[in-house]
């Protein structure tokens, strides 16, 4: 029998969305180490949803998508907020959505493709989150800004040309049995 969509793993992956209030508030008020806690509590959040996923055998595809969806709209939103409150430079940024706009544009036609819901696994794109962030950190710790955000748009593009290959025109592989 399948697991439900209904689980603790995604409860505790859409508990992440409520760390982006205190973020906001933190921006808005100038407490970097506030919007830094609130970054790091995000992280820790998306570390235990695998974890109880696989303790309490809940995982499901859409629980897989749901947390690179999750992944892609927190951190994605941190980094519009850091940019709109004006602590980071605004057009590595917008190259930064245009990608992830991109990037999930690719992940749709992945799973039409497959015809079903599929997570697309890129080792390296993971990293690349992982990188995200570390650039959300930055921006609100005010650490080594236009290095860490000019950066980061030149690697994605990499990462996402090699993603792109993959996704849109390799075989999908076949649907491993549960």
């Amino acid at each position: 029998m399948a697991a439900s969509n209904l689980n603790p793993a995604n409860a505790i992956t859409a508990s992440r969305f409520f760390t982006l209030p205190l973020f906001l508030w933190a921006l808005e008020r100038g407490y970097g180490q506030v919007a830094l806690f609130s970054l790091i509590l995000c992280g820790v959040l998306d570390l235990f949803d695998g974890m109880v996923a696989r303790r309490f055998n809940c995982q499901t595809p859409f629980g897989e998508v749901f947390d690179a969806l999750a992944d892609g709209l927190c951190y994605g939103a941190m980094l519009v907020m850091l940019m709109v409150y004006r602590w980071v430079p605004w057009e590595p940024v917008a190259i930064i959505v245009v990608l992830g706009a991109l990037n999930i544009a690719m992940r749709v036609i992945y799973q039409k493709r497959a015809g079903r819901t599929v997570n697309y696994r890129s080792f390296a794109m993971e990293r690349m989150t992982a990188y995200v962030c570390y650039l959300v950190g930055c921006g609100a710790a005010n650490y080594e800004i236009q290095l860490t955000f000019w950066a980061f748009p030149v690697l994605l593009t990499v990462v996402m040309i090699h993603d792109a290959k993959r996704m849109l025109i390799d075989p999908i592989p076949a649907k491993v049995p549960s």
